[in-house]
């Protein structure tokens, strides 16, 4: 039987357990979600719901519009333990007061949803609650965040607003140009008929605003991290020269590679080394249709056309982007370091986590996902008596298949540590905006 003092020293070493920072966690962290895309559109079916697993809805990898965020498929997800959820208003909302109350009616959704589900799903909304319930429950966990700034950060008293709400981040900037800056137009007619004002406008002029620096130094100090998401090239580089000068570590969730996807979602090899140097993340969308390569370098063709086996717009489409990502920064560690010397084998895990790429699925959001490999919607036939993994016949048809994408990518040989590291990264941001909130000045 213990004694007194035994007890107390258990008592204590467990505190210090389950409580310290330097508890370091490697999970599959999605950064952003929209399960609540019905809130703001209503044609949309409400996200979270149950279905009857006798019962499962029929869904494709082509699912735009179409609700796929079933409470089941995130429910003990192996490939998706954290799911930031990105609460948004629709682009023309001009009502500030609107605004909020819309983004509010989505996060009460969630604490409605975890108090009806407390056994299988948590809300963190610190990094240190995060921390906890990876190592004390099996749940999945909820972190807020918001798509889309406009009318929401005009004050510092806005911005704590959203802090005290638990929101991790703000992705400034979203699809058409506001007060804060210039929003990426993609090519083809979708967001230039939806941004028509930014498309009129000429490339040069469309910048960071003034408003747009007030609103990122307003965030950080309340401790809310900017997202530089949807921005355009020089708006988004604006933001990287004012975050650094200001020492404010910069956040792209869901941006794309220039080399291979060159158009104004695309960011720039020097504005990776930028990120990356000073303490910032970035993070690829998940969607292989979205990574197909657009205009990509004379050295990025001649790899794709080099590959004996490459699906455009599968698993495939992700595997190179992400490959090239990793490949460009652990090549240019010297630039981001300011050490010459230094090489990759020289990290130690803790230091690896600075080099660390998330991954963002938009799940319920504008896009499509991963087409099959192989069968009818593929790129190849199936061969009988061959076994598959599910993400190669049928896609990325829904949230429950990311264990699948996981664990292909990792029988091919793929090394994903940069991918498992980033929940951690992601946290030690989070965790140093608030320790010095009020500080960036």
């Amino acid at each position: 039987m213990l004694s007194c003092k035994n007890l107390i020293a258990l008592v204590i070493a467990s505190v210090v357990y389950f409580h310290s920072p330097a508890q370091e966690i490697r999970e599959y962290m999605d950064l952003q979600v929209h399960p609540t895309m019905h809130v703001p559109y209503s044609f949309f079916k409400k996200g979270m719901t149950w279905f009857d697993e006798a019962d499962a809805p029929n869904l494709k990898h082509k699912h735009f519009l179409k609700n796929i965020c079933y409470a089941n498929y995130f429910n003990h997800n192996k490939g998706l333990r954290i799911m930031v959820v990105g609460v948004l208003t629709r682009e023309n909302m001009w009502s500030r007061k609107k605004a909020r109350r819309i983004l509010v009616k989505q996060l009460n959704y969630y604490d409605e949803f975890v108090k009806n589900n407390a056994d299988n799903f948590a809300i963190a909304k610190t990094p240190q609650e995060v921390r906890d319930l990876v190592h004390k429950t099996d749940k999945t966990i909820i972190v807020f965040s918001i798509e889309g700034g406009r009318n929401l950060v005009d004050s510092q008293e806005d911005a704590n607003f959203w802090a005290e709400k638990g929101v991790s981040f703000i992705t400034l900037v979203h699809l058409v140009d506001s007060r804060y800056g210039a929003s990426a137009i993609r090519p083809g007619l979708g967001t230039t008929m939806l941004n028509t004002k930014g498309a009129l406008r000429r490339e040069k002029k469309r910048r960071l605003t003034e408003k747009g620096k007030q609103a990122i130094q307003w965030l950080a100090n309340a401790g809310v991290m900017t997202d530089l998401t949807h921005m355009s090239d020089l708006t988004r580089k604006d933001a990287l020269a004012f975050m650094e000068e200001k020492g404010i570590p910069p956040l792209v969730t869901h941006d794309m590679f220039k080399p291979i996807q060159n158009h104004p979602r695309g960011v720039e090899e020097e504005d990776v080394i930028k990120i990356y140097r000073n303490k910032g993340l970035m993070s690829l969308p998940l969607s292989g249709e979205s990574l197909m390569a657009f205009k990509p370098s004379e050295k990025y063709k001649a790899k794709i056309d080099s590959l004996t086996r490459y699906c455009n717009g599968s698993i495939d489409s992700y595997i190179f982007s992400y490959l090239a990502l990793k490949e460009f920064i652990e090549n240019n560690l010297a630039a981001i370091s300011g050490n010459n010397n230094i090489m990759l084998k020289d990290l130690d895990e803790k230091e690896l986590v600075d080099i660390s790429i998330g991954f963002q699925s938009d799940f319920n959001g504008w896009v499509n996902h991963h087409r099959p490999r192989y069968g009818k919607d593929g790129c190849y036939e199936l061969v009988p008596g061959m076994s598959y993994e599910d993400i190669e016949v049928q896609g990325m048809a829904h949230p429950g298949l990311m264990d699948s994408h996981w664990k292909l990518m990792a029988k091919e040989g793929v090394d994903i540590e940069p991918v498992k590291r980033a929940s951690e990264k992601f946290l030690q941001m989070w965790q140093q905006f608030l320790d010095r909130r009020g500080t960036f000045n």
